[in-house]
């Protein structure tokens, strides 16, 4: 299965912090992993569903874009496949980079 885009939520608990959406299964341990956006801080934070524990906990960083980069990054690290992201275009789903251009050339 490829990987998807993360998206977050507003946290139901945490004032000013964004969760992901997702539970992503790590596929070398099994482990479930959510990644934690704290916008006050600007850092980001991973945790295991199970046992609800904060196994990594990042450096501030300065901007947004960085901060979900390195957050996926870091889920990546943990074993998720996050590597290809698939998008739902109105043409179909299509893999990353593939345009309607493209589509269009190879239809006609």
């Amino acid at each position: 299965m490829a990987g998807q885009r993360v998206k977050y939520t507003k946290h139901k608990f945490k004032e000013g912090c964004k969760i992901s959406v997702r539970e992503y299964v790590s596929q070398s341990t099994g482990a479930r992993y959510r990644s934690i956006l704290d916008l006050g801080e600007m850092q980001y934070y991973i945790r295991n569903e199970r046992t609800k524990t904060y196994v990594f906990v990042s450096d501030k960083i300065g901007n947004m874009n960085v901060l979900k980069r390195k957050a996926r990054a870091e889920l990546e690290r943990f074993g998720v496949n996050l590597k290809k992201e698939i998008r739902d275009r109105q043409f179909g789903i299509c893999p990353r980079g593939y345009s309607q251009e493209q589509h269009e050339k190879e239809n006609d």
